[in-house]
């Protein structure tokens, strides 16, 4: 999952909403969601802010989605590439 955010999800066959609402589900488990976040710890801080946007968005712990934010320098602007079409992106620094 990791690397579809990586790679700004251009690697997935689907269209970028059915691409952030496939996320979306598979964010919603708590569980995957804290392992995909301390695993996002040594990723970069465009990784950071997608999966903070798509925890955000899934309802995903608060702690674990604010220390996704407290990562990131706010006055950096991230590509989101086909993400960009998450109604919280520019929340999440995307360009």
């Amino acid at each position: 999952m990791l690397e579809v955010l990586r790679d700004r999800g251009v690697t997935s066959d689907l269209s970028p909403k059915q691409t952030v609402g496939r996320l979306s589900r598979l964010m919603a488990d708590p569980e995957r969601y804290a392992r995909l976040a301390r695993a996002a710890a040594s990723e970069p801080p465009r990784v950071r802010a997608m999966l903070g946007a798509l925890g955000e968005r899934a309802g995903a712990p608060s702690h674990a989605v604010g220390e996704l934010r407290a990562s990131l320098n706010p006055l950096s602007r991230f590509d989101f590439g086909v993400l960009e079409v998450l109604p919280n992106a520019r929340d999440w620094q995307a360009k």
